[in-house]
């Protein structure tokens, strides 16, 4: 069984080197990735890391171009670790959404949605080792009415103003408010969260604030809508919240939606969407108040009143990020939209990614620009990633983009992937593939699902300036999410055991996965 894993794995790499040869725009960048020999990790062969805390070798490979980066355990879901009050912590399924602050101890709290188990949880890591000292759990299923925890950012206070850092989570389902959570607050699992009700409700992926600076005196904050119709006729949204009240309002600010401008944003009567333009043709855009928000009780609302104002539809806003190094790379949004799959009749099949330049002066208006489409051969045939399939997380740095996979909805054959790509969209490279089927059941009786492509990643950023190691360069902490690691071992393990008596329409295995977080050492940035 093992070595018939590593020969698909093997085929996959090579078929990336096939294809990307012939690719425009110089996408080639996956020449000599005709196998991994060495790279399964098994018992610890192939690389080592420098920061492997966990029972469990690293669940995901290194494509061979990037051999030079060190992948590390830092935790999963097999480990343990002491509470607050000194009882047991281990991590819940599907790490998402994360972000990180130096706490005032000199520590990194890590805190992180764990997805499939409606929680969020706080790890403190120790700055020059990163070894994990504590966990506890912030909130748990219990409240916020099963809201399903996604992604996730933390508002830094010293790059994005106000005197608190807050982790912003957002909830695609169930209850469609962003939360916020003090890193440094004592736990308190069972009680609700901060709200943020001014950002309007939608099926929020991430609501990713900008630097101070980018619009100094000001709050904006980028949202995106995980919306294909389901909510109503329209897809999903590209959201903006707004205060001129200072640079940490969260409260007396207004919800905007993005639409194509100069008339552009109606198409036959009907606003645009991703059918309507065409591949690295940059578009006129502006944000648009949703009126009367105070009269919007429900996110069928709110996406009614974004059709009302034609919001360009997209097919799923995963995740968003913004441009590192300067203010002036900071008003340059990137967004990933992940499609419907092929056959679902929507105008995105397997996937596209956006560039947004927003205007120097004023966040409301700016350009928008398809930078990636793996739509090579359905809808408009003008993508540049025959291989990709669902983009989801993503992640930009100085000089790049990674852009993470999702193909547990639809897939081209292979186990997820994340793309490197220049700031443009150009130049795609795999960097690496999650493990699929990596023997867990020898540590772990959990029932392992061998049909399907069915893992992906959660958050991936930087915490290189948040590492006191003096010999530490580029550390990124990435999640894993191996849906195929189910367990009844993880049943409430955020600490609300709820029985299974989840709300009608919640699939049997949630609150049963394991995940794992792990750390690069190396990777460019």
């Amino acid at each position: 069984m093992k070595i018939q894993k590593k020969l698909l794995q093997c085929i996959a790499f090579a078929m990336l080197a096939i294809l990307f040869s012939a690719c425009e725009d110089g996408e080639n960048g996956t020449n000599g990735i005709n196998g991994i020999d060495g790279m399964d990790g098994q018992d610890g062969e192939g690389l080592v890391g420098s920061y492997d805390f966990s029972n469990l070798r690293p669940l995901a490979t290194m494509a061979p171009g990037f051999s030079d980066v060190k992948i590390s355990a830092l935790i999963s879901s097999t480990d343990t670790l002491t509470t607050t009050s000194g009882g047991n912590f281990s991590i819940g399924g599907s790490a998402d959404g994360a972000g990180a602050i130096i706490n005032s101890n000199g520590n990194i709290a890590l805190l992180s949605n764990f997805e499939d188990h409606y929680a969020v949880a706080r790890i403190i890591l120790d700055p020059e080792t990163l070894e994990p000292l504590q966990g506890d759990y912030m909130l748990n299923s219990s409240v916020d009415d099963y809201a399903r925890q996604c992604s996730g950012t933390m508002w830094e206070s010293a790059i994005h103003g106000g005197s608190e850092n807050i982790f912003i989570s957002a909830s695609e389902t169930w209850h469609y408010v962003n939360k916020g959570i003090d890193p440094e607050a004592s736990p308190t699992p069972n009680q609700p969260a901060r709200r943020f009700p001014a950002m309007g409700q939608f099926g929020f992926e991430n609501a990713v604030p900008l630097p101070q600076n980018a619009y100094p005196g000001s709050t904006v904050i980028i949202g995106g809508d995980d919306d294909y119709g389901f909510f109503g006729e329209g897809g999903g949204s590209v959201t903006l919240y707004y205060s001129t009240n200072g640079d940490a309002d969260f409260d007396g600010g207004q919800a905007y939606v993005l639409r194509l401008a100069a008339n552009n944003g109606i198409v036959d009567g009907e606003p645009a969407d991703e059918s309507d333009i065409n591949f690295r043709q940059s578009y006129a855009v502006e944000f648009v108040p949703i009126p009367n928000p105070s009269s919007l009780n429900t996110v069928q609302d709110w996406d009614n009143a974004s059709d009302d104002v034609n919001a360009f539809e997209f097919v799923r806003v995963e995740d968003i990020d913004y441009g590192k190094g300067s203010d002036a790379a900071a008003r340059n949004i990137y967004i990933a939209i992940t499609g419907r799959g092929p056959n679902r009749g929507t105008p995105n099949d397997w996937g596209t990614g956006y560039k947004l330049e927003l205007d120097a002066n004023n966040p409301l208006t700016g350009t928008l620009t398809q930078i990636i489409s793996g739509n090579t051969d359905t809808n408009n045939a003008d993508g540049n990633m025959p291989l990709l399939q669902s983009p989801d997380n993503i992640c930009v740095t100085n000089n790049y983009i990674y852009w993470q996979e999702d193909p547990n909805s639809f897939d081209r054959q292979h186990q997820a992937f994340i793309w490197q790509t220049d700031l443009n969209g150009q130049n795609a490279t795999p960097v690496l593939q999650i493990d699929y089927d990596p023997l867990l059941d020898a540590i772990d009786d959990s029932a392992l699902d061998s049909d399907g492509f069915n893992g992906e990643f959660g958050a991936l950023f930087d915490i290189t300036d948040k590492v006191t190691n003096p010999q530490a360069s580029s550390i990124f902490v990435l999640c894993l999410q191996p849906h195929y690691w189910e367990s009844d071992n993880y049943a409430g393990i955020d600490g609300h055991d709820n029985g299974f008596g989840q709300p009608s329409g919640f699939a049997p295995r949630e609150d049963r996965q394991g995940s794992q977080i792990v750390i690069l050492e190396g990777l460019p940035r």
